[in-house]
């Protein structure tokens, strides 16, 4: 992050770019514009104010449903899944390239997963900015080399892996 970036809200120093967003965050603006976007998604599958069980998929996104959920957490209540945004588009571009079957849903029997549209990259950022070290997961060969390709191509177009998700949302992939 360049020292002269402003939030694009308010002015204040800026201390993430979201690419997706086009928008430099204040680090008020970029802890907000984050747990707002995971709640969206849990109020948008009505499930708001229960009581949860978190998954331990994905190491960070493991920590951040921990960070957020800690005190709704109980042995009985719904499952939350950690699966990131990357678990997710590795998923459905697997199926695209190779016809691996989706072994992810975003909401399925095993529970949900409210990341999805989260990347790894914002919530290590998150943590770093909380003084908090989280080292992101380890893949498997074959999913690394199609996270690699994909983070290519967001890097050339800014909400590629969304878009990708969004796809395998609507065709029932995911």
């Amino acid at each position: 992050m360049d020292v002269d970036k402003t939030c694009s809200i308010c002015g204040r120093k800026a201390v993430f770019y979201s690419s997706y967003l086009k928008q430099d965050l204040c680090k008020k603006h970029f802890e907000r514009m984050l747990i707002k976007r995971v709640r969206a998604n849990m109020n948008s599958h009505n499930l708001k104010d229960t009581l949860f069980r978190l998954g331990k998929e994905n190491k960070c996104g493991n920590a951040f449903l921990e960070f957020m959920f800690k005190d709704m957490e109980s042995a009985g209540g719904s499952r939350l899944c950690s699966y990131t945004l990357e678990d997710f588009a590795v998923c459905v571009m697997s199926f695209f390239l190779f016809h691996d079957p989706p072994d992810k849903n975003i909401n399925g029997k095993e529970g949900f997963s409210p990341l999805f549209n989260v990347s790894e990259n914002e919530i290590i950022s998150f943590f770093k900015l909380k003084k908090i070290t989280l080292q992101p997961i380890t893949r498997n060969e074959k999913d690394e080399a199609v996270l690699k390709f994909l983070r290519e191509i967001e890097e050339r177009r800014p909400g590629g892996m969304i878009s990708l998700v969004k796809v395998g949302m609507t065709l029932n992939i995911i």
